[in-house]
């Protein structure tokens, strides 16, 4: 699974700009999952041959790592891409089932448009990140 295969007839698929070489950044970005020197010794990852597969272990384990700060009376603090969006589908359902509950839960957006003078899109926009985060997921949770 790559970026290139990802967006593929997606709702992605054209939305880039046009001088944008996908094929290079992807190419760029691929490291694979041969373990690198700076890797936080606990990280181990985890190939998925589809998107699918992508869905659902990275919802699970969004949907872990919120239920083990619950358990242990802590605030978790996440930095969260906006998409894939099917990993947040099965973090709901994840959350919903365990009955886990995420009042203790601070999220901040990897992404979000802005201009050249770092003036964001309104939060209520349909194109704003924050609000297609706010649908998708958090308003999703209760």
């Amino acid at each position: 699974m790559d970026f290139m295969s990802t967006v593929k007839n997606s709702l992605l698929e054209g939305f880039y700009p046009k001088g944008w070489d996908m094929q290079k950044i992807d190419e760029c970005c691929e490291k694979g999952d041969e373990r690198e020197d700076f890797w936080h010794k606990d990280f181990n990852p985890i190939s998925c041959d589809n998107i699918n597969d992508f869905d659902t272990l990275m919802g699970h384990e969004i949907a872990i790592q919120i239920k083990k700060a619950k358990e242990n009376g802590e605030k978790l603090i996440m930095i969260i891409p906006v998409g894939p969006m099917g990993m947040y589908r099965w973090a709901m359902f994840f959350l919903k089932e365990w009955q886990v509950k995420c009042d203790h839960v601070y999220t901040f957006n990897m992404d979000e448009w802005a201009d050249q003078d770092g003036n964001t899109l309104s939060n209520d926009s349909d194109a704003s990140f924050e609000n297609t985060m706010k649908k998708a997921f958090f308003d999703k949770l209760g």
